[in-house]
């Protein structure tokens, strides 16, 4: 992913990744997008001016904490009896099947303003885009049109992730999930399950990215980073047919020592290992936390005006097993 930019791993910060930079506008612009009455969900309260066009990385330790405050509920049992949870040769430790009402924030944080400009006070990831209801998590992404100062921000977001809560040395990671990645109604629109580690140094591992636009719609992307200049391995692996947003499909990463294998509803469809990738040992030999994002914008450009909103990243579990 060209252009991928440093995320910012602190606890309270998770800072500018993959932000969309527009172009700053200017004063009357501005003034007149003011004046305009700006459709919003009937459920969202009207908050202050917010929503930047360019958005400076908040450097760590620096803002308000990040996310929402967790509850103290006791998590619930892993689902060792549900279909797919048990794998010959791996032990069922983390698992969430959204079966509730409202995120499980003794699993998750909740990121509210993760690509918050410290100046202008701009936020991205909006807690009300998380939907939680008949087993299915969704993670919304608006078109919410937004003065912040002399800028604008266009869009909202959804990430959830485990920094703090849960991370895992090696591991067999496991999403079910539909994007909304129509034929000619989804570009800009970037879904992804992604694991980061605890240190917020080097290495990153994608279980899957769900791009959308037409140029990608039938295709899901695997991933490792180094870092960021970039240096990266991945691949795009196209659907034989259909594509990921005609339903329900399952993404798995087994991460051993030396070996990374990524599936496709059961199918291997890559594999890196310390013959492939140089850096392999002194990127995959700690602890990692688990990512859940929908994003606009990035690597894949800026919705064009066929883009669908507000779009669901629809999510029916997320399992984590070990050896």
């Amino acid at each position: 992913m060209t252009g991928h930019p440093p995320p910012q791993d602190h606890p309270a910060t998770l800072a500018g990744r993959r932000v969309v930079l527009l172009g700053v506008l200017g004063a009357g612009l501005v003034a007149a997008l003011a004046a305009v009455a700006l459709p919003r969900p009937a459920a969202k309260p009207t908050r202050p001016a917010a929503g930047v066009a360019s958005i400076a990385a908040r450097p760590p330790g620096t803002g308000p904490p990040t996310t929402v405050p967790p509850t103290t509920a006791p998590p619930a049992p892993l689902p060792t009896d549900r279909p797919g949870a048990r794998v010959p040769g791996w032990r069922l430790v983390w698992a969430d099947e959204f079966d509730g009402t409202a995120v499980d924030r003794s699993r998750w944080n909740v990121r509210h303003d993760e690509g918050r400009d410290v100046d202008l006070g701009c936020n991205v990831d909006d807690p009300e885009n998380l939907v939680v209801s008949g087993g299915v998590l969704t993670l919304r992404a608006q078109r919410t049109v937004t003065v912040c100062g002399a800028q604008l921000r266009q869009y909202t977001e959804s990430y959830l992730d485990t920094i703090g809560r849960a991370s895992f040395r090696y591991g067999r990671f496991e999403v079910r999930a539909q994007p909304p990645n129509g034929p000619g109604d989804s570009q800009g629109l970037w879904p992804a399950f992604w694991l980061r580690p605890d240190d917020g140094g080097n290495g990153e591992i994608d279980v899957v990215e769900l791009p959308g636009g037409a140029d990608h719609r039938r295709a899901a992307t695997q991933a490792i980073f180094y870092d960021y200049t970039p240096v990266k391995q991945d691949q795009r692996w196209e659907f034989p047919a259909g594509h990921p947003g005609d339903g329900f499909h399952t993404y798995t990463t087994e991460w051993e020592p030396g070996l990374i294998r990524w599936f496709i509803d059961g199918r291997q469809v890559w594999q890196r290992d310390r013959a492939t990738t140089p850096w392999f040992d002194e990127a995959f030999d700690k602890p990692y936390n688990l990512r859940l994002n929908f994003q606009v914008g990035g690597w894949l450009g800026t919705p064009d005006a066929a883009t669908r909103f507000p779009a669901d990243f629809r999510v029916d579990y997320v399992r984590v097993w070990q050896r």
